[in-house]
């Protein structure tokens, strides 16, 4: 497969220190980058607790914060600024109590990147709210069910009233594909919503939907690719970015690709240096330009890694290769 790379001014391994460290997204805050991960024992133990790094734009880290919930493995953070100017951090909590276990998406709010509000609840027990993303004042968020195999869309202001406001977004039930689950979003210029949206059954195909406000009615398009932890990031109002885990003939590997919004179809730009368990990055992409966080076991132990790349625009222009499916 012949991919036409972008140049990688660096990459740097910013968190090590846990057995393993994964699960990250990453933010511009403050004229600052942060970076979220879960620190754990392993990919699935019940120990799990939040760590955010400060970072300059060389990807030196400032600062170090953790939080932690009591018996609560805490599970995929989020970052966003939400309408007033603060920076959110959603995650998925699994609460252990003494008739069992329960699981509920939580967030902290901080005004200056470094105090963190306490915990509070947000959305539906046992609903897994993946991430949040804002557009006019209002925040938007995809939960999944893997028992009800269907995500649902959620709206509103996460300290006030949050409600589920289209609870069929895409089900196998309505549209005869399996187990929809992790997912990411944007909204361009015209204020159109395009979700893209991971699956784990069947063809495992991932899925483009695109609604005009006030986001009832979708338009769902098959990618005929895996994306696994996807992230997308709008380049304008017809190209957009995709991260994510692809599958390759030498196993799992966390992708850059394009995406033209018109054709929906996703095009590889480059591999990241990953293998094993990784992906699920988040990306910031300014004048400086791209940045990747994204977590990989391809070294000695799960570790996160942050990569910074230039020449975006002209790697978006040029790449005409396609991962497999």
């Amino acid at each position: 497969m012949l991919v036409k790379k972008m140049s990688v001014m660096w990459q740097k391994c910013i968190a090590s220190q846990a057995a393993h460290s994964a699960f990250t997204d990453l933010c511009q805050f403050n004229q600052e980058l942060y970076c979220c991960f879960r620190e754990a024992s392993d990919h699935v133990s019940s120990d799990g607790l939040i760590c955010i790094l400060r970072l300059n734009w060389q990807g030196e880290v400032q600062a170090v914060h953790r939080i932690r919930m009591p018996k609560t493995d805490l599970r995929d953070p989020k970052l966003s600024i939400t309408a007033d100017g603060k920076l959110l951090l959603l995650a998925y909590g699994r609460i252990y109590v003494k008739e069992g276990r329960y699981s509920q998406p939580m967030t902290w709010f901080s005004g200056d990147g470094h105090s963190w509000s306490s915990p509070r609840a947000l959305g539906d027990r046992n609903w897994w709210l993946w991430r949040l993303r804002w557009h006019q004042g209002v925040a938007y968020g995809i939960a999944y069910s893997r028992k009800a195999q269907r995500v649902s869309l959620y709206a509103g202001n996460p300290r006030r009233t949050f409600e589920c406001i289209y609870p069929d977004l895409f089900s196998l039930s309505t549209h005869g594909k399996g187990y929809p689950n992790e997912s990411d979003m944007f909204f361009d210029n015209d204020g159109r919503m395009y979700v893209l949206l991971r699956r784990d059954a069947d063809t495992c195909t991932a899925q483009l939907g695109v609604a005009d406000a006030p986001y009832k009615r979708w338009q769902w398009t098959d990618l005929g690719v895996y994306i696994g932890g996807p992230a997308i990031l709008a380049i304008d109002n017809s190209r957009a970015l995709v991260c994510g885990r692809v599958w390759t003939e030498q196993g799992p590997k966390t992708a850059l690709l394009k995406m033209d919004l018109a054709g929906k179809r996703p095009e590889l730009l480059q591999f990241l240096p990953s293998a094993g368990d990784n992906s699920y990055p988040g990306m910031v992409f300014n004048q400086q330009g791209l940045y990747i966080s994204y977590y990989s076991t391809h070294e000695r132990k799960t570790m996160v890694y942050l990569t910074r790349l230039k020449n975006v625009e002209s790697g978006i222009q040029k790449s005409e290769s396609t991962p497999s499916s």
